[in-house]
């Protein structure tokens, strides 16, 4: 999220808040153009929304695959005195 974020704010500095919400929509197309908006008027002074940051996880990280995930167990000792 942090690369998009820069390059919101470079469009913005080097060509207007307008460039930087169009580039914002050619990245996240499901963003109405008022969202869109709000995302970068919020990101010129702070940080963006979060609602709308959820929205560009959602649709810019791909979520990690599950089985990449899974830890081997080793086969441990019973210990039968229990």
């Amino acid at each position: 999220m942090d690369d998009l974020h820069d390059e919101i704010r470079e469009a913005t500095a080097a060509r207007g808040r307008m460039r930087a919400v169009r580039i914002l929509r050619q990245r996240l197309p499901m963003l109405s153009p008022s969202r869109a908006l709000e995302y970068v008027s919020a990101l010129l002074h702070a940080d963006a929304p979060a609602h709308l940051v959820a929205v560009a996880v959602e649709q810019l990280i791909e979520p990690m695959n599950p089985v990449l995930a899974v830890q081997a167990i080793r086969q441990g000792k019973l210990d039968w005195r229990i």
